[in-house]
């Protein structure tokens, strides 16, 4: 290439690369990176090229004053976050207006349902609302007080109690999108017509006024934020229904990240809901005016920036179906290690090296599915399998048998199970990068377990907030782990080495980890489905034995199946938190980067123009 052509080509980006070095303030991260790796392929193009042209000496300054900003602080945090909330959400919203839409359509038609099926048939409340919730209602209403239900408990336990139920119903009603949309559907008609039914109920018995001020103090927003939950699972669906122009597998994961953001958004709003129904609903001698404004406020806010403000916002506007950024790449070759990553590429690394490590993770999740059914049942006995309900198609009952206080014993066989996951992680990770000095030795195993059994005694707490800690914790608690499995470092050493290393270069793991919990939980979630416990009847219909060992198998299959879908899911964790701690390792010392500018040379003079 002519070097005029070449200079034409390039000088918009390097304008754009000095105008950023030239700044003082705060530079957008992502852009200078992506220049920076742009210049630095111009100018090994120039030293080949044009070695003694004036060019490859102005792209050579311009690559050594990579040291004045790219590592500096990666952007400011509260930019970032009101971002999420005025454009990220907004445009996820945007993007699936279509599923808010049909979402709130259902679910009113399935509230008419409830109503009409109410009118018709006087007995439909008991089969909806179980009779002895009805029994209970018309005991209030005779007391003068229909609306003591919400008096019952203590507000801080009730608070809490319905903020995590609402919780739960909303990630059920978005998990099971992913059967193409269905699930979703199913699990926001039930919703419609019991919430239907619930109204109709007190309008029979001449307390519209009061049930409605009442029960939509909260329910606006919490209804509401069921009916946008619905659209995130429609959203799921979506992307397995109609993939366009990806393949299938893409599709789905971009309908996973949109759909994702929206369910974000919506846990401000669960804990609001909560909040109003644990400590203001009860207050039913408030003013009508006063509850009527709320009522009224509430749902003007739901419909202006749920809806009305992304259509203002993005109307009119060329937005693209999918950001290629969401794309998990097809990789065929490990991640390199020893690069800077955003939050975004450690996601996507991290499902480039577990597809990579699939094939042993999934020997490895068979061999223990096989193992701890019978190591149960050893533990526990036959008589232990009887306290499994299994009956009842709920996700809960699934986990029904990591009950430490029924089979105290699996807290040795969970914490064993973990921490022989994260080993075997860590060793496919070593056999992945040869060249690595990842160690697993006697002194990781015992970090091991130890970092393992303080999880594990978390859990086992009856506090709460001590178990949400716990869980919390997580991320931090592997990067531990893997910190001192990459170090070869003593357990206190490996820690305060952790804080060093988070402290200094400002590495985000929590964010990292809950994207990858979502994916993981909705892995779990659909695990625990209803299609779970068909095929678990099928197999009863089809072994000729007595009833009680037909239950027996059914459990011993139920537990295999939730300890496979567990096996496989820990090593994501793992992954993410070794890349991110290359990936810190690289922003603290930055020996690559070090290693790629000392080659571009010192200067010298020749035939009148600096040379590397």
């Amino acid at each position: 290439m002519r070097e005029k052509k070449f200079v034409e080509q390039g000088r918009e980006k390097w304008s754009r690369f000095e105008e950023l070095t030239s700044k003082k303030g705060v530079i957008n991260p992502e852009e200078f990176t992506d220049l920076y790796s742009q210049i630095t392929d111009d100018l090994s193009y120039a030293r080949t090229q044009y070695p003694k042209r004036s060019i490859r000496v102005y792209l050579n300054g311009l690559a050594q004053n990579i040291y004045l900003k790219l590592n500096r602080r990666r952007g400011d945090k509260s930019r970032k976050f009101f971002g999420f909330w005025t454009k990220e959400l907004p445009l996820a919203l945007f993007q699936a207006r279509r599923e808010l839409n049909i979402s709130l359509i259902f679910f009113l038609v399935s509230m008419a349902i409830g109503i009409l099926s109410s009118i018709h048939d006087p007995e439909f409340a008991d089969l909806i609302l179980t009779p002895g919730y009805v029994e209970m209602t018309e005991e209030n209403i005779e007391k003068g007080d229909p609306m003591g239900v919400y008096k019952k408990s203590e507000e801080f336990d009730m608070f809490f109690a319905i903020t995590l139920n609402n919780l739960f119903v909303a990630f059920r009603t978005f998990v099971l999108g992913a059967f193409f949309g269905v699930g979703t559907l199913v699990i926001m008609l039930y919703n419609g017509i019991m919430v239907g039914t619930f109204q109709y109920f007190f309008i029979e018995r001449d307390l519209l006024r009061e049930s409605f001020l009442t029960i939509w103090m909260h329910g606006a927003i919490e209804i509401s934020s069921i009916v946008i939950a619905g659209a995130a699972g429609l959203t799921l669906g979506r992307g397995l229904l109609f993939p366009g122009t990806l393949p299938r597998r893409q599709s789905f994961l971009v309908g996973a990240r949109r759909s994702i953001k929206i369910m974000v958004g919506l846990v401000p709003l669960f804990i609001f809901a909560g909040f109003i129904e644990g400590f203001f609903t009860r207050l039913t001698e408030m003013p009508d005016f006063i509850r009527g404004s709320f009522i009224a406020a509430c749902f003007i806010f739901v419909g202006t920036y749920f809806w009305l403000f992304p259509w203002m916002q993005f109307r009119g506007t060329n937005i693209e179906p999918y950001d290629p950024s969401d794309l998990v790449p097809d990789a065929k070759e490990l991640p390199d290690l020893n690069i800077l990553r955003k939050n975004k590429e450690i996601f996507t690394s991290t499902f480039v090296v577990f597809r990579l490590a699939l094939p042993r993770l999934l020997l490895l999740a068979g061999i223990i599915a096989l193992i701890y059914p019978v190591l149960f049942l050893l533990v526990n006995g036959f008589s232990g399998l009887e306290l499994v309900d299994y009956y009842e198609v709920d996700p809960f009952a699934l986990f029904g048998f990591h009950n430490y206080e029924t089979f105290p014993f699996s807290f040795v066989l969970n914490w064993l199970l973990i921490s022989a996951v994260i080993l075997f992680s860590l060793r496919f990770f070593k056999e992945s990068y040869p060249t690595l000095g990842l160690k697993i030795n006697g002194r990781i195993i015992v970090n091991t377990l130890i970092v393992t059994c303080l999880f594990e005694l978390s859990i086992l707490s009856d506090y709460w907030l001590v178990i949400i800690l716990g869980i919390a914790a997580i991320p931090f608690l592997v990067f531990w782990l893997v910190l001192s499995s990459a170090e070869n470092s003593s357990i206190s050493q490996s820690f305060s080495s952790m804080l060093q290393i988070l402290r200094g270069t400002k590495r985000h793991v929590f964010i990292t980890f809950l994207s990858i919990s979502v994916i993981s939980v909705l892995f779990l979630t659909l695990l625990a489905s209803p299609f779970t416990w068909f095929y678990v009847e099928i197999l009863q219909w089809n072994i000729d034995a007595e009833v009680s060992t037909k239950a027996n198998i059914a459990v011993l299959t139920l537990i295999a199946i939730n300890h496979f879908g567990l096996a496989l899911v820990l090593p994501l964790t793992v992954y993410s938190q070794l890349l991110e701690y290359f990936s810190a390792k690289e922003a603290k010392s930055a020996k690559t980067l070090e290693r790629r500018v000392s080659g571009i040379g010192v200067k010298r003079r020749a035939y009148g123009l600096e040379k590397e």
